[in-house]
């Protein structure tokens, strides 16, 4: 029996109880998986279209950019602590890795 590895990536990723982002090279959300709304409140379609930097505090926003900066100029960030905000006004702690994909 054949597997439609690309359907069963996509439910994977959903599965995750880790939050997903994808964005592009205009800090512009993409992709979200589905754990964002139980971290952040927010849901997918909320947040698609809008920019990574809108849920975060203004004074994580410059160390924040360096590290976008950095990913995108090829170097991998392993475990990054930022703040996010969450759509009932509280803030998360997060740790976070990115890596950028040019080609993608």
């Amino acid at each position: 029996m054949a597997v439609d590895l690309q359907a069963l990536y996509t439910k994977l990723i959903h599965l995750m109880l880790d939050t997903i982002f994808v964005v592009d090279e205009h800090n512009q959300i993409v992709f979200i998986s589905d754990a964002c709304e139980s971290l952040l409140g927010y849901r997918a379609d909320e947040m698609i279209g809008t920019l990574i930097t809108h849920y975060m505090p203004p004074d994580d926003l410059a160390s924040t950019q360096d590290s976008i900066h950095w990913v995108m100029n090829g170097q991998p960030h392993i475990n990054y602590r930022n703040r996010y905000l969450r759509k009932e006004g509280g803030i998360v702690h997060i740790l976070w890795s990115a890596r950028w994909y040019e080609e993608e």
